[in-house]
C-alpha cells in the first residue's frame, strides 16, 4: 500500500472528529473519500499532510510512518495537497507562485534552473498566458489551477485533492475529471480526492472511503457505495 491509516483519532477539546479510522490508498490509484459536512474528512487530510497531529494511530507512506512529522518534511517526502479554499500569494505572479513549491522541493537549484519546470507546468494546467498575471486577479477556476500547479511543482507521489470541483461548471468538471485522470495514467501520481460530485467520482475513482461521524462506514468500489443502504441513509438520501 502507498499509503495506510492505523486506527487515527482525533479529538478537538470535548468532539471526537475522527475515531479510529483505518484506512489504505493503493498506489496508481484514484481513491474518493466521501461523507457528510463534518466527517472528518477534512480532518483526515490534515493528519496525512502534517497540518495537525492525530491525538492517536498511525500513518504511513510508503512503508515508512510519518505520523506527526511537519507539513513542508511530509511534502519532501511526496505527499503534496491542494485546499477548498484556495490561498495563492495574492500580490505574486503565478509563475512566482508554483516557483515557491518548487523552491521547498529543490532548496539548492538556482530559479533560472527551476523556471522551465514551472512554466511547463502552468502550461500543462491552462495557465501558461498568465504566467506574469499576479494571482490576485484570478478567477476562482484561473486560481484552483493555479494552486493544482503549485502541488505538482513538489513532484508528488500522492496527491490530496480538497474539493476541485467546487464552483465549476459541467463543462470544467468534465474538464477537471480528464485532468486528474492523466495525472495517474501519465505522471503516474496516486490520487486520494475528497469531493461531493458523485458524478464525477463514477465516472473517475476506483474506490471510494465513505467517512460519518468520524468513522469509516464503508470502503469498496463506486458502484458498491452508492448502492449501500448505510451510505444513502448517512449520505446521499433516498
Amino acid at each position: 500500500m502507498l499509503l495506510e491509516g492505523r486506527k487515527i483519532s482525533k479529538r478537538f477539546g470535548g468532539v471526537q472528529a475522527l475515531s479510529e479510522v483505518d484506512f489504505h490508498v493503493e498506489a496508481g490509484s484514484i481513491t474518493a473519500l466521501i461523507g457528510p459536512n463534518g466527517a472528518g474528512k477534512t480532518t483526515l487530510f490534515n493528519i496525512v499532510a502534517g497540518a495537525i497531529k492525530p491525538s492517536s494511530g498511525q500513518t504511513v507512506f510508503e512503508g515508512r510512518e510519518i505520523t506527526g512529522l511537519p507539513a513542508d518534511e511530509i511534502c519532501r517526502r511526496g505527499i503534496a495537497r491542494t485546499f477548498q479554499i484556495v490561498r495563492p500569494f495574492a500580490t505574486m505572479t503565478c509563475l512566482e507562485n508554483v516557483l515557491v513549491a518548487a523552491v521547498n522541493r529543490h532548496p539548492r537549484r538556482p530559479r533560472a534552473a527551476l523556471e522551465p519546470g514551472a512554466r511547463d507546468l502552468l502550461a500543462q494546467v491552462g495557465l501558461a498566458d498568465l504566467a506574469g498575471q499576479e494571482a490576485r486577479h484570478l478567477n476562482v477556476v484561473q486560481k484552483k489551477l493555479l494552486e493544482l500547479a503549485r502541488a505538482l511543482a513538489t513532484e508528488p507521489r500522492l496527491l490530496l485533492l480538497d474539493e476541485v470541483l467546487g464552483g465549476l461548471n459541467t463543462q470544467e468538471i468534465l474538464q477537471a475529471v480528464e485532468q486528474i485522470r492523466r495525472l495517474r495514467d501519465r505522471a503516474g501520481i496516486t490520487i486520494l480526492w475528497i469531493e461531493h460530485v458523485m458524478g464525477a467520482i463514477m465516472q473517475a475513482a476506483d474506490r471510494v472511503i465513505v467517512l460519518d461521524q468520524g468513522r469509516v462506514l464503508t470502503a469498496a468500489p463506486p458502484r458498491e457505495v452508492v448502492s449501500d443502504p448505510r451510505v444513502i441513509r448517512a449520505y446521499l438520501g433516498e
